[in-house]
């Protein structure tokens, strides 16, 4: 028993520090700094870059489980249930309005971390396969709240579709320069002339 406890307590250790680092690195791309050094995220820490690459081989790594763990977290508020009392058939615009509500939200936080150069050419390395299953996350997340009037009008689909993917809230956010209230608002004001032109 107590050769297992100071075992445990350096795993725990371990644990933290990795935990620690990345939640670091995270915080400095947000607070702006879109391609952090190892040097930089060690100093920020209080240990040595030698330290750091112990818990990661080396920057890549790091930063794309830094996107990982954004997009675990996304995929967690947008994969979150719908009110059970909201039927698709009759309340499906408000079953849109959750929808855009959730992406917002979600897209807001890991928005640092899309428009990171770093994190981005290291996140475009990865197996497209990976990238390529949220895409489709995301759109059958909207197919099942959507009438089939809606989801067989096929430009009308792709339309929806990209309005509310995370190109469209960068581009808004940082092309544009709006604010997350007004960005709001031109989302919602372009979910809203998609689905009132059925034609």
């Amino acid at each position: 028993m107590s050769a297992q406890a100071p075992t445990d307590g350096r795993r725990e250790r371990t644990g933290a520090t990795r935990n620690l680092i990345l939640a670091t690195g995270r915080r400095l791309i947000i607070e702006g700094n879109g391609e952090p050094t190892a040097k930089e995220i060690a100093e920020a820490v209080g240990i040595t870059t030698r330290t750091l690459f112990r818990h990661f081989p080396d920057m890549g790594t790091l930063l794309i489980t830094i996107m990982e763990q954004a997009q675990e977290q996304a995929r967690g508020v947008m994969d979150e249930p719908f009110p059970s009392d909201l039927s698709p058939a009759k309340n499906w615009l408000e079953l849109l309005q959750i929808v855009v509500k959730r992406r917002t939200r979600t897209y807001e936080y890991i928005l640092p971390l899309h428009i990171s150069p770093t994190i981005q050419r290291h996140w475009r390395t990865q197996d497209q396969t990976t990238i390529g299953k949220g895409v489709r996350r995301r759109r059958k997340r909207l197919q099942e709240i959507l009438p089939k009037q809606l989801t067989s009008n096929t430009l009308l689909f792709e339309a929806l579709d990209a309005t509310l993917s995370i190109e469209f809230w960068i581009s808004l956010r940082v092309d544009q320069g709006l604010s997350i209230a007004e960005a709001t608002k031109v989302l919602n004001y372009s979910v809203d002339r998609v689905v009132s032109q059925p034609g």
